[in-house]
């Protein structure tokens, strides 16, 4: 047998195997899916158990506060009626036995309502207490079954991706490294996100369904109350809306399909400066040629996600952003005054803990695009990224092709 032939057959075994794998990955894949399904939908639920809890919680505790004070009053009016009481028995010639019998009926009456509502008061402490740890358990549940859709989904990717990647021979050091990395991001990502819409959208949205009935209810009552009513569920749905706005700014910035980048970049440095006691400074040059849509997103998100850790970690007064295009390439550099930092020993803290998702987020934009990034830092010193990308796919199969 000719070794062409062998060469032919060892490719058929391998690919036969790799076909193999394959199918028993997508499948487990897809158990691996249906079991995040399941725990979403366990998620949603106690979700909604939490806020209905929330809101018995809430109503419990204005009931017992109502309750406590009460019982406060009734046990100052019984030590009252008590020493009345006294004082009638030592004088009791004094008084007619009407008189007495009045006196002993009210003590007895405040006595016995005292004792109604001090059980009250203790059913009411102990529904109290209940719902608290009901609380407590619910989040501790959210909270878990978080962490577990998070840790199923890194799986579905790492299998998606780099397992896949490493049937067909993909190395399995840095590029495996950054690869996890990014999955581990991404996840962090999508938490953050249901996290913003949950505790902001969704919240206001809860809210202003039951301002809607209370409105309802108070207007077939009273109309001027009503009225009023209804300007502060206005101000709700504005504020719901302000929040789906930002939670949607932060996944793509629309004024980049309506304005252009330079618009968007210029809004978003407007922003920063007013939401910030750091100067920002920004220096644009007109585009030469035209970018790509999928460039301008990177763009984009490299100067915001520089910016964003300048404004967590640099300590900086000033910062310096240019954006320069020219026929094939684009730069972006961003400077700051700030504390500065190791390079060295970030990507190291990386490697071993983990953290610092936003200077690998940059590098493998950056990478995946086939541009170039200096990052020139020094400990008191500040930091400069200068950052060098294609405009266009074309250019970069161009440079590949070299």
């Amino acid at each position: 047998m000719s070794e062409k032939k062998l060469e032919l057959e060892r490719s058929a075994g391998k690919k036969a195997e790799a076909n193999v794998i394959k199918e028993i990955i997508d499948k487990t894949i897809g158990e691996i899916n249906n079991a995040r399904g399941e725990i979403v939908n366990i998620v949603d639920y106690a979700r909604n158990e939490h806020e209905n809890i929330k809101l018995e919680l809430a109503e419990t505790r204005k009931i017992a506060e109502k309750i406590i004070g009460e019982v406060d009053a009734l046990e100052m009016r019984d030590k009252l009626m008590r020493k009345k009481l006294s004082h009638v028995s030592k004088e009791f010639n004094t008084y007619s036995e009407e008189q007495v019998r009045e006196v002993y009926d009210a003590a007895l009456e405040t006595r016995m309502q005292l004792m109604t509502k001090k059980n009250e008061e203790k059913m009411l402490i102990a529904k109290r207490t209940h719902l608290e740890l009901s609380l407590k358990k619910t989040m501790g549940t959210i909270e878990n079954a978080d962490k577990a859709i998070n840790q199923i989904g890194l799986a579905a990717s790492y299998l998606k991706g780099e397992v896949m990647a490493n049937i067909e021979g993909v190395d399995q050091g840095t590029e495996m490294f950054f690869g996890i990395k990014i999955l581990e991001a991404q996840e962090n990502e999508r938490k953050r996100i249901s996290r913003d819409i949950h505790d902001g959208p969704a919240q206001y949205v809860a809210n202003i369904l039951m301002k809607a009935d209370l409105c309802e209810r108070i207007i077939q009552k009273d109309m001027k109350q009503g009225l009023l009513e209804l300007q502060e569920l206005k101000k709700a749905v504005g504020q719901a809306l302000k929040e789906v706005r930002g939670i949607i700014y932060d996944l793509r910035p629309m004024s980049l399909d309506d304005l252009g980048l330079n618009k968007t970049i210029e809004e978003f440095v407007k922003k920063s400066n007013e939401e910030n006691e750091c100067k920002f400074e920004l220096k644009l040059t007109p585009m030469k040629e035209e970018v790509e849509s999928i460039i301008q997103i990177a763009v984009f998100r490299i100067i915001q996600e520089i910016v964003n850790n300048i404004k967590k970690h640099a300590k900086a007064n000033n910062v310096h952003i240019s954006l320069e295009y020219g026929a094939k390439y684009l730069r972006i550099i961003v400077s700051d005054d700030g504390i500065g930092f190791n390079l060295e020993e970030i990507m190291d803290r990386v490697k071993k803990s983990g953290s610092s998702y936003g200077i690998i987020g940059i590098l493998e934009r950056v990478k995946q695009l086939k541009g170039d990034i200096t990052i020139d830092s020094e400990v008191g010193k500040g930091t400069t990224f200068i950052v060098k990308l294609p405009i266009s796919r074309e250019v970069m199969e161009n440079e590949n092709g070299h």
